[in-house]
């Protein structure tokens, strides 16, 4: 049987079994691809990772210096669509091959409909997601983009399980009464605050997209917008948006340095929502007006906690009135079940790595 990927990480001493479950936990808060999180973890090297893909595929790796100086023949060889879409660069071309680094390099039907659309033989070389990011950023401009999300009724999802099922995955740091949450099926009619297809949303969530997608859609039931960022490191990273206002352009590559004073520093040590009048925060956060140039009546600032650490943010922005007790309850209730899902993903990425 082939083994995957972190199987062969421990089996060859590049990392130990915890530094391997470590780096599973941030990519399912962080995202990207698990030699991504090792690297910025510090935990393996960028060659170390690409020599056990290569290994492990039987396909050659390109180096860093594959990405210096492509030349414009060989960039333009292959349509924008193509590279956006499937998160490729071409790094060589020699008559009627072109050599193409790709993260992963075993998507046989990428490798197809990329040679018939240029009508060229593909040569596939496994690179990082690093390397490609940047690259696709440094020679054709293009950025990581964010999902936005317009303010409507969750999508339909699966019937949840027993909720027996799911205490099989749990583990001594979830909280009993936040999964049984999850499980719960009512049938009584929805109201603004009733969290019936918030729990049915959560329980089918496969990624972090799909927490953060959910997510955002409760808590339009209250706020007029909703913008959502990873706060990783000292830097809250632009993720996911909803509302009436489109995010700035580009926010999924929106950056900023987090600092002690600002929203972002408040709520990472406090671990709790806050509230403040737009004019206030506005005044204290200039960078705000990246989201609107003018101020909202109220911001709610909505942590998500994952054991005992602030990973992410919720901004809201209410328009034309202040929320009242019972909403900010609510609030804090999905944060903590959208924590509640990402444990459950991380549980689930751990199961299939063994």
């Amino acid at each position: 049987m082939k083994k995957n990927f972190g199987t062969l990480l421990v089996d060859r001493n590049l990392v130990s079994e915890k530094v391997l479950s470590e780096a599973l936990q941030r990519q399912i808060i962080f995202g990207g691809r698990l030699g991504t999180n090792l690297i910025e973890m510090g935990a393996v090297s960028e060659e170390a990772v690409l020599k056990l893909l290569s290994s492990q595929h039987g396909i050659p790796y390109a180096t860093a210096e594959h990405f210096d100086h492509i030349p414009q023949a060989t960039l333009n060889s292959i349509p924008n669509d193509l590279l956006e879409k499937f998160r490729i660069i071409p790094i060589k071309m020699e008559k009627n091959t072109i050599t193409l680094a790709m993260e992963d390099p075993t998507r046989l039907d990428v490798v197809d409909e990329v040679g018939f659309q240029v009508d060229k033989v593909i040569k596939p070389v496994v690179a990082s997601e690093l390397r490609i990011t940047y690259a696709l950023e440094h020679y054709y401009g293009i950025r990581r983009k964010a999902r936005f999300i317009q303010a409507g009724p969750l999508p339909s999802s699966p019937p949840a399980p027993d909720a027996a099922e799911l205490v099989e995955l749990r583990e001594e740091d979830l909280a009993p009464e936040e999964i049984q949450e999850l499980a719960e099926i009512h049938i009584e009619p929805l109201n603004p605050l009733d969290v019936t297809e918030i729990n049915k949303a959560l329980w089918a969530v496969q990624n972090r997209d799909d927490v953060a997608q959910a997510l955002i859609r409760a808590c339009l039931r209250v706020m007029d917008d909703a913008f959502m960022f990873i706060l990783k490191g000292d830097s809250a990273l632009g993720w996911m948006a909803g509302g009436s206002l489109a995010p700035p352009a580009h926010f999924g590559a929106w950056q900023r340095t987090i600092e002690p004073g600002d929203v972002f520093g408040v709520i990472r040590e406090a671990r709790a929502v806050q509230r403040d009048a737009g004019q206030a925060l506005y005044a204290a956060n200039p960078w705000l007006d990246d989201f609107s140039v003018k101020a909202p009546n109220e911001i709610i600032a909505c942590p998500l906690v994952l054991r005992k650490h602030t990973v992410s943010a919720v901004l809201g922005f209410c328009w034309d009135r202040n929320l009242d007790d019972e909403e900010i309850e609510f609030l804090v209730r999905i944060m903590k079940k959208a924590s509640v899902a990402l444990e459950v993903l991380i549980l689930k990425s751990r199961i299939l790595m063994l």
